[in-house]
């Protein structure tokens, strides 16, 4: 029996090192680069031209609360898209990432086709804050919620955008989400003055300077009012 125990442990030999979780939107660069970098080869093959070429790409979550993540196409009109346009639209829309962080509907950022075998560019140092991006808007936001959740009486969601412009990150709220739901336009006056007041709540509100590489940010801030 004792040969029998001995032989087990033998056969099991040390326990087999665990492999490491892929990151996740708490290391965004590594992510985004891991799941796009998988893709590589299928992205080269779509250009019309030697890389390097440097496409745009948008993260979001669509109507069934899924993560996608789509190749944004330039305004074309009449000529439709190119064979490359279609070929890498279609490669963009393989790349998969874990689910969007609550608080994060869009994410827009930018990638490099390299030609095969060159190495990695450099990471923005602009990212060591905003690496984690969810992590960074809510120590700018957070701050402004019981503030902003004030402004209207009933729960709502609130979306904010987050962009770079000369140098700066600047945080504005969109109109449409106040317009009247007959579709024209319109904005009535309970709905202007809940949006002068979220507009001041978030008047000064300091985030870290976005990397070239990251494109728009779009937020939802679900408020709930105090019944006090």
């Amino acid at each position: 029996m004792r040969w029998l125990a001995l032989a087990a442990v033998l056969a099991t030999g040390p326990a087999a090192a665990q492999p490491a979780a892929p990151p996740g939107w708490d290391d965004a660069p590594a992510m985004l680069t891991a799941a796009v970098d998988a893709h590589a080869d299928t992205l080269r093959a779509c250009l019309a031209g030697a890389p390097p070429r440097t496409i745009g790409m948008i993260v979001f979550r669509d109507r069934h609360d899924r993560t996608v993540v789509a190749m944004p196409m330039p305004a074309v009109g009449i000529r439709g898209l190119t064979p490359e346009e279609r070929c890498l639209g279609r490669a963009v829309a393989g790349v998969v990432l874990p689910p969007l962080p609550p608080t994060l509907a869009q994410v827009g950022f930018a990638y490099t086709i390299a030609a095969a075998g060159t190495p990695a560019p450099a990471v923005d140092p602009a990212f060591v804050d905003w690496r984690a991006p969810a992590t960074t808007l809510a120590a700018g936001l957070d701050p402004r919620a019981a503030t902003i959740a004030a402004c209207d009486r009933r729960p709502r969601t609130v979306r904010l955008n987050v962009d770079r412009r000369r140098d700066r990150t600047r945080v504005w709220l969109p109109a449409w989400q106040f317009h009247a739901r007959s579709g024209d336009g319109t904005t009535p006056a309970r709905e202007r003055k809940v949006k002068a007041c979220i507009a001041r709540a978030i008047r000064g509100v300091a985030l870290p300077l976005l990397p070239r590489t990251m494109g728009e940010l779009q937020v939802e801030l679900r408020t709930a009012p105090s019944t006090k």
